[in-house]
């Protein structure tokens, strides 16, 4: 299921590119092109990756998770600092903030797996 929302979110940067989303992306401010190219390719290794069960895919997925909870808290005023042309409304900064818990979400999911997963491959294994 992740995966899916990874492949939804990499069309989304796509949508973006194409200026169909809201805003004129070729005149967007500099940081807002390189992250939706970023993260397209980085949530498209986490779609694809994690589908076929690749570790790649997995460590993609934190790598993009996490970051991005830094983006939209940690870095929220440097990314929404941008010309009043592409000022973000009170709506698009609650959406990113569901982004933030989203991701949250997602990293303490995938984490829970991974453990189950692991301690069903190694039940003589103590952890105490």
């Amino acid at each position: 299921m992740v995966a899916v929302f990874y492949g939804y979110g990499a069309l989304v940067h796509v949508l973006n590119m194409l200026s169909l989303t809201g805003f004129d992306w070729p005149a967007a401010p500099l940081r807002w092109q390189v992250l939706d190219v970023a993260y397209l390719w980085l949530d498209l290794l986490v779609a694809v990756g994690l589908w076929r069960g690749w570790s790649a895919g997995v460590a993609a997925f934190y790598v993009a998770a996490s970051s991005q909870v830094v983006l939209y808290t940690v870095l929220r005023e440097w990314i929404l600092d941008v010309p009043p042309e592409f000022t973000v409304s009170a709506e698009q900064r609650d959406y990113l903030s569901g982004l933030v818990v989203f991701h949250l979400v997602t990293l303490v999911a995938v984490s829970a797996a991974l453990w189950v997963r692991h301690q069903r491959l190694a039940p003589g294994v103590r952890t105490d």
